[in-house]
Parts: structure tokens; C-alpha cells; sequence
């Protein structure tokens, strides 16, 4: 009995992320461009849902990008090559959105990362006719929020002229 108690226990404490029963926002891209000599790359999109007021409390929400094949964007999950930036909304009252978006690469998976800019960027986004993102938000009681993905095409950001 002692067993099953415990075996009760463990199951429900590991339950503890609640569906959050949000809806899943439609990103819809608009435009791309790179800030002054930085390498970072404001990203335009709209979405059809309220993404900054999405939960009362968050511990960290942005958008991220895959710049391979990698579409798995969890946080337990290292995308090699990918993209983040957090999000702004650009008015009051409207559902329109810029993130500021710096690529990196992880190296040798010890958590250490380069900055990709210029000539460092360029094969990736040349590989590709777009790169994949979505908007996700951690939240201290539910489960974590993805949007639907967006498609960025790479000659937006190839346009935006690479970084040096």
C-alpha cells in the first residue's frame, strides 16, 4: 500500500504543468531589417492572437528560429544553429510585433556559442529558401506555449545585408 501511495505521489507531482488551453497564434511575417552595423535582424510579423498577454506570469518568452532542418523547439532542446530575440509589440493596440533576432551557433556542446553574422550567416540562410520560426513563451505553472510556425524567407535576410 505504501508503494502504490508513493507511486500516486510521484505521478501526481510530476503532472504539475498544467495545459495551458491557449490558443495557438497564426504568425504572419511581413518584413525583415537588420539594425545599423549589428548583427541583430528586426523580424516584422502580426499574429492573430494577443502573444504578449498570454500568461499573468512567464520566466521567459520570445521568438526562436531554426536556421537547419531542426524544427524541435522545446527548451530542453538545443537547435545547433538558431536565432533568438525577444518581442515588442509595435503599437497600443494593435496585434503587430518586432523581434530583435541574433543568430548563434552552439560549439562543441558545451554551452559555449559564436555569433553568426556576415560570412558566418550567409550559408545557412543560402541553403534554404526559408528558415522556420515560432513564438514561445515558459510559464511558472503551465505547459510551455509554441505558436504555429512562421516561414522567414532567407532573401529577406540575406537583403537586410550581412553584418560585419
Amino acid at each position: 500500500m505504501r508503494m502504490l501511495s508513493l507511486l500516486v505521489l510521484i505521478l501526481m507531482a510530476s503532472a504539475c504543468s498544467l495545459n495551458h488551453g491557449r490558443p495557438v497564434a497564426n504568425l504572419e511575417y511581413t518584413k525583415t531589417e537588420r539594425l545599423r552595423n549589428t548583427g541583430i535582424y528586426q523580424v516584422y510579423f502580426s499574429s492573430d492572437v494577443e502573444l504578449l498577454g498570454l500568461f499573468k506570469s512567464s520566466i521567459g518568452q520570445g521568438l526562436i528560429c531554426s536556421l537547419t532542418d531542426d524544427l524541435d523547439f522545446s527548451q530542453s532542446h538545443q537547435i545547433k544553429q538558431s536565432g533568438f530575440g525577444f518581442v515588442e509589440r509595435l503599437s497600443a493596440n494593435s496585434l503587430l510585433y518586432r523581434a530583435d533576432v541574433i543568430f548563434d551557433e552552439s560549439v562543441d556542446g558545451k554551452g559555449e556559442e559564436r555569433r553568426l553574422k556576415g560570412e558566418t550567416l550567409a550559408p545557412f540562410l543560402t541553403a534554404r529558401d526559408a528558415i522556420s520560426c515560432v513564438f514561445r513563451v515558459h510559464s511558472t505553472t503551465y505547459k510551455t506555449y509554441f505558436s504555429n510556425v512562421m516561414h522567414i524567407p532567407s532573401a529577406d535576410l540575406l537583403k537586410s545585408g550581412p553584418a560585419q
